[in-house]
């Protein structure tokens, strides 16, 4: 399955467990990035940030993954 967003192949499942598709190209969020988020970028309680995806949405850490609420922008 590709992105819809920047067409890259998605790796390991297509969709996570709650139907979303899986996030990929994920990569340290920069300053930029971060800067571009509105709000505060998400960490979950063990102080751990999250990871952006290609389109510098972040992604939830492994050890919480409902840190991020709104999924509609």
């Amino acid at each position: 399955m590709r992105c819809e967003h920047c067409g890259s192949t998605r790796l390991g499942d297509a969709f996570t467990y709650d139907g979303k598709p899986s996030p990929h190209a994920s990569r340290i969020a920069s300053a930029a990035v971060r800067a571009k988020y509105s709000g505060p970028w998400p960490t979950c309680r063990h102080g751990i940030a999250a990871l952006a995806d290609c389109v510098d949405k972040p992604i939830p850490p492994a050890c919480y993954p409902h840190l991020i609420s709104d999924t509609t922008s």
